[in-house]
């Protein structure tokens, strides 16, 4: 097996860990004692010291701006340095969104062959097949972690179970939901199947995790249907009566559904639920408050940032660095919180205008690469290319969606996989490129053997133009 193939398999093995187990396989590290070395951290340190950097950088260069991409790792990882000489540990802690941002590289690089979209086709539906199976421990969480072997965390007296953790259940649902209503022939008789699978997923999702960011994921995910595939638009606007179905029975039958919030399902509950994403309350629906509070909690993290930020306009361009926490609040653990609940806020707080601007060009550059790699896969008639772009797409809307109310790209189990799918995407924008290339090159060279060729002068006439010389 070759050093290539034996990387794609690590690879594609980490995404697994990350998105299944989440925040336990965070803290599987090199020693597995105190701090040691994330495996996330350690794959990544191993691929960039075995591939061509800078001719990576380069084949990225001919399909997006490199610019920005060079002023986000450079302004980054400079104030990282900086801060970790008065702060210490912390501030490589912090920059962590920073440094899984290099697995764009891991992902352009390893997605060089056939021979990777193939194990990617395969590994694909058996992650979301396992996450599925997965899932559905959701409801007795708390059974499952008392009898699952642990792992020491980063603390000496902190044991994290390895099963149990649930914080990517529901985006894995959704995109479980995506793959089922993408992928497949349209016209083929499981047509009916894979709606029913994907409305399954969705109301699991809604019904059991009832966390807020879904309903705001779900109208992300039809606005893609909506641009780029209609007819899967349809196929979802297909699940909403089974999802409504669902929670008719489970109402009137009443039905106790161990949820995140509640076990009393009713239409009630979710309309609060879905308001107190802007912080309103009910006066009948406790459980739907207490999802509500946190909303004020946030906004005073987020509005006391932009006061520090706008006070100095060096820390407003620079931001105020990594090392030290955004929130002066304790979780019930006693744990400081470091983060305001926002990737965003995070990115512009820490680095400023000058990072901000930077991470959000470099995030629209890959973006206008997938789509031009979505236009020629279409044009190309490649349907799995179609597929997979729209895939990878889902996710990154999924993460950036979570992102508004969490600190989700602060976490590797979000930021990994979703650097890498960005980076393949960027590799599938080039090698469709080159393709382009080779066959606009082809066909030039095919039109000229065929062009007539023009007979060779005869040397009188080769003289005569001689003496004339040349043309006034």
């Amino acid at each position: 097996m070759t050093l290539t193939n034996i990387r794609q398999y690590v690879l594609l093995g980490l995404l697994s860990g990350y998105l299944l187990l989440n925040y336990s396989f965070m803290q599987f590290r090199i020693p597995p004692q105190g701090f040691g070395i994330p495996l996330g951290e350690m794959f990544l340190l191993f691929v960039l010291m075995t591939i061509d950097v800078p001719l990576i950088l380069r084949k990225i260069g001919t399909v997006a701006y490199l610019l920005p991409f060079l002023v986000w790792w450079g302004f980054g990882f400079g104030r990282m340095l900086i801060d970790s000489m008065d702060r210490g540990f912390w501030a490589f802690r912090d920059a962590t969104p920073l440094i899984e941002s290099l697995f764009i590289i891991v992902g352009f690089a390893l997605a060089g062959n056939a021979a990777f979209f193939e194990r990617l086709r395969r590994w694909l539906p058996l992650l979301l097949l396992v996450a599925s199976i997965y899932a559905l421990g959701y409801p007795i969480e708390k059974q499952i972690i008392e009898i699952s072997p642990t792992i020491q965390g980063a603390s000496a007296d902190q044991a994290v179970p390895i099963f149990g953790a649930y914080d990517t259940t529901a985006p894995l649902l959704l995109w479980t939901a995506v793959y089922l209503l993408c992928f497949g022939d349209p016209k083929s008789n499981g047509r009916v199947l894979r709606i029913l699978g994907a409305g399954a997923a969705i109301a699991f999702a809604i019904v059991v995790v009832q966390a807020r960011t879904i309903y705001v994921q779900i109208v992300g995910l039809s606005f893609i249907f909506l641009l780029f595939r209609r007819r899967a638009l349809m196929n979802l606007s297909a699940t909403i009566p089974l999802l409504v179905l669902a929670v008719a029975v489970i109402a009137a039958f009443d039905i106790s559904v161990s949820g995140r919030l509640t076990d009393k399902i009713s239409f009630s509950f979710f309309a609060d639920h879905l308001t107190a994403i802007f912080g309103e309350t009910s006066a009948s629906d406790a459980a739907a408050n207490a999802a509500a509070e946190g909303v004020g909690l946030r906004f005073g993290w987020w509005q006391h940032l932009y006061e520090l930020l706008t006070s100095d306009a060096v820390n407003e361009l620079t931001g105020l660095g990594y090392g030290i926490p955004l929130t002066d609040f304790y979780a019930d653990s006693g744990t400081l919180v470091r983060e305001p609940h926002n990737s965003y806020i995070s990115v512009v707080s820490r680095l400023g205008v000058i990072g901000f601007c930077a991470w959000a060009w470099m995030n629209f550059e890959i973006l206008k690469v997938w789509f031009g790699a979505y236009r020629e896969a279409k044009r190309l008639r490649w349907r799995y290319g179609q597929n997979l772009l729209l895939q990878i797409l889902s996710f990154g809307v999924l993460v950036l969606i979570t992102a508004l109310g969490e600190d989700a790209l602060e976490k590797p189990y979000n930021a990994i996989p979703f650097y890498v799918f960005w980076g393949i995407a960027l590799r599938i924008g080039y090698l469709l490129q080159v393709r382009r290339k080779t066959v606009e090159k082809t066909r030039s060279a095919q039109a000229a053997a065929q062009f007539p060729r023009l007979p060779a002068p005869r040397p009188a006439f080769a003289r005569q133009a001689t003496q004339l010389g040349p043309s006034r």
